[in-house]
């Protein structure tokens, strides 16, 4: 049943489907027809994708404004932006080689990579400029400065690449999601670098000229003062980092202090776990289970009086009713339940609806909870739960699977840990998959008197099923069609306690008799559902969460079993999202192991030391610094998508280390002490430092502060990014030279005690 607020009436489904039926027959009675019904989501699909869109042209834009702030003209604005387009067409054309689609996750990947595109282009450019300034030819500095900064741009570019490799073999629930994302980040990083190396000299080469910025209007003498400021702070760094150098002691202590700071932080239980944020869609399912001797009239009579009471809130646009229990999802054996009734409620979300209606957007959650409080207090005895509905389809989030070697052991297990679970924060509509079952009528045979009276157990049992059930093996052939016939014994109430008694059966010699003679008819509940796991009895309990991270509410559980340990022999099973997102979890942890150590093998190739890879790899912890305090402060939670940030932050924090580690090389390699080398060459690449890495933030922001359909589960890997690149930025270019610094010295003192002895 269908109803839409402010309808006269409701689309009642099984009534079109009686219709179409009695019109097939009349046409061809040979006809096979099947009705499917489905929650079609295509509307919330079609605005997130729209959003990732819209972050995507915002991004572009603010980081082209970025460019042309520290390039301090728009002929190189021009060059290093031409990376962004040329970067997403062959992302676009691999796409279409590999048969991907435009989906939340490829554009979600355009999206974030937009600041990491015109990294490559903007290292090589304002080398360029640099030797540009000093009044060399245009190609000459073109040519020189790209050799220069080769290295490093192969650097950084590699090290983006080689972390989300990994990515590409796993075997997780989202793999095939995430592998979409990472092909799209890894194309356009590896077209960007070639970029970087052809087109951007090239065009440098040709439009190309010495900063010769005069304050002619507004917008110039802005880009002077700002270029002064920057020059001031670039000073100010570099007297700075002389003083960490001159006191490694108390910067040490001071990142130290953050890393502390930042555990106490994680163990305040602020940031929870889960795998996908649901979002708020605006739709929600709420389930009724009534006694299970109601019939299913009355079941539909009480539950139109609750669509009804629905349709009225100014809130609800529509009600999508079921009664009669769901036919599938969670719970389900694949048919109905005279007992149960589900509606899937649709808010009003746009503007102008709500405007008509008079009221105020109020997050999903809260009306779900409100609705259902107003629904206990004017219809008691029934059972109501709730459940948010999101872009992704999900079931219960919390299930847990309890097997042993004694069913009344392991019912009683799980009786107990459900009385435990609800009194957990934010767990919501526990139940046990094991119930009282429907209530039924045994009979149970006497084999003395059947054996007495003529009758077996096969005979008995053939006649009852008739007797229950019909016959139907016999069939009606009318002008060549052929009908299937069910012989049913006349008035006759199966439902009847005295009418089964007094069933009288016919033995082999004719004489008939009642079944009370041979069988005791007894009262009784059948089991609701036999459940093994691994050959064993089993009970599976599973709890809707509200207000709660799933994750956070199931390591409550996961405490309280270590504490309080379930007896011997029992054994506990995650299910669902907890399963999904231990495993997703797990795996992505080990991608964070693997892309670790392949930014180390990368630096080791290219640089062939062992020492100074090791020391770039400085930047990235502290990077966690930030990002965790960003996702503290947003209020965002330990995603998959959130991982995935800290993945991708790996090899973009990593990038600011290898700008100063490779000036460091190549100052060294001119004669200069390295001590001397640190400082200028920290001083020399605070400029492309402060331009990638702003670019990159300013690039994430559009995500980060996104609202609406599909907001809530990017928002936390933005966040996680943005976070991590300003504490990495804060705290690199002091991290990283003192680190560089503290291994020449030993190398120093090492080699001059070799030329003592």
């Amino acid at each position: 049943m269908i109803k839409k607020q402010g309808d006269a009436n409701a689309v009642d489904v099984s009534a079109l489907i009686k219709e179409k039926l009695q019109s097939i027959e009349k046409h061809n009675s040979n006809s096979e027809v099947q009705f499917v019904v489905t929650d079609d989501s295509t509307d919330n699909t079609i605005a997130a994708v729209n959003s990732v869109v819209i972050d995507l042209i915002l991004a572009v834009i603010l980081v082209s404004f970025v460019m042309l702030l520290f390039l301090r003209s728009y002929r190189n604005a021009f060059i290093v932006a031409v990376a962004i387009p040329t970067s997403l067409i062959t992302a676009f054309g691999t796409m279409w080689l590999l048969g991907y689609t435009l989906n939340l996750m490829t554009l979600l990947a355009m999206s974030l990579v937009i600041g990491v595109l015109v990294d490559d282009a903007t290292v090589v450019l304002e080398n360029i400029q640099r030797h540009l300034d000093m009044g060399k030819e245009k190609r000459k500095a073109s040519l020189e400065g790209r050799m220069e900064i080769g290295y490093s741009a192969v650097s950084i570019t590699l090290v983006d690449v080689v972390v989300f490799v990994p990515i590409l073999f796993l075997q997780v629930f989202v793999a095939d999601m995430l592998k979409q994302f990472s092909v799209v980040i890894i194309v356009t990083v590896l077209t960007s670098l070639l970029v970087g190396f052809t087109l951007t000299p090239w065009l440098a080469s040709r439009i190309g000229e010495k900063d010769n910025l005069q304050p002619t209007n507004f917008f110039n003498r802005f880009l002077l003062w700002f270029e002064k400021q920057l020059d001031r702070f670039i000073n100010w760094y570099g007297n700075s980092l002389k003083w960490v150098l001159r006191h490694k002691l108390i910067f040490t202590s001071i990142v130290l202090l953050l890393f502390v700071g930042t555990g106490i932080m994680m163990k305040q239980g602020i940031i929870g776990k889960e795998l996908i944020a649901t979002g708020d869609q605006g739709k929600f399912r709420m389930a009724l289970e009534f006694d299970k001797n109601i019939s299913l009239e009355q079941n539909n009579l009480v539950s139109e009086k609750i669509e009804n009471y629905i349709l009225q809130q100014p809130e609800v646009e529509s009600v999508f009713s079921n009664v009669g229990g769901p036919s599938t999802g969670m719970g389900s054996l694949g048919v109905g339940s005279a007992n149960k009734t589900e509606f899937t409620i649709q808010l009003k979300m746009k503007n102008e609806e709500l405007k008509m209606a008079g009221v105020e957007k109020i997050p999903t959650e809260q009306f779900m909870r409100k609705l259902r409080d107003d629904l206990q207090k004017d219809f008691s005895g029934i059972n109501f739960s709730i459940m948010g509905l999101g872009l992704i389809p999900r079931t219960a989030p919390i299930e847990i699977t309890l097997s042993g070697s004694d069913l009344d052991q392991v019912m009683q297990a799980g009786n107990d840990l459900k009385h435990i679970i609800e009194k957990i924060p934010g767990a919501d509509n526990v139940r046990l998959s094991v119930e009282a079952g429907s209530p039924e009528l045994k009979i149970i045979p006497d084999k003395d008197k059947m054996q007495r009276l003529g009758l077996n157990t096969a005979y008995l049992g053939m006649n009852l099923r008739t007797a229950f059930t019909g016959n139907d093996d016999a069939t009606l052939t009318e002008d060549g069609v052929e009908y299937p016939v069910r012989i049913w014994l006349d008035k006759f109430s199966r439902q009847n306690e005295d009418d089964i008694k007094q069933f009288n059966i016919i033995n082999p010699m004719g004489v008939p008799i009642e079944l009370s003679q041979v069988a005791t008819i007894e009262k009784d509940n059948s089991p609701s559902l036999l459940e093994r796991k691994d050959r064993q009895p089993a009970v599976t309990l599973t709890a809707d969460v509200l207000g709660r991270p799933s994750g956070t509410v199931a390591d409550d559980v996961v405490a309280y079993v270590k504490n309080n340990p379930l007896p011997d022999g029992i054994e506990m099973t995650w299910g669902s999202d907890i399963k999904r997102q231990n495993d997703s979890f797990g795996a992505l942890g080990s991608v964070l192991l693997i892309s670790f150590i392949l930014i180390y093998l990368i630096m080791v190739a290219l640089y062939d030391s062992y020492i100074y890879p090791f020391v770039a790899l400085f930047a990235i912890p502290v990077a966690a610094i930030g990002a965790f305090l960003a996702l503290n402060l947003s209020l965002n939670h330990l995603s998959l998508f959130a991982l995935l940030g800290l993945i991708m932050l790996m090899g973009l924090v990593t990038k600011n280390s290898i700008l100063i580690v490779d000036f460091t090389n190549q100052m060294k390699a001119e004669g200069k002490h390295y001590k001397e080398a640190i400082v200028l060459a920290s001083k020399g690449r605070m400029r492309p430092i402060l331009m990638t890495t702003i670019s990159m933030a300013i690039g994430m922001l559009p995500i980060a502060l996104g609202t609406g359909t599909s907001a809530e589960w990017k928002n936390g890997l933005a966040w996680v990014i943005i976070g991590g690149l300003l504490s990495s930025l804060a705290l690199t270019v002091y991290l990283v030279p003192m680190v560089y610094d503290v291994v020449d010295s030993l190398k120093e003192k090492f080699s001059s005690n070799k030329k003592h002895q």
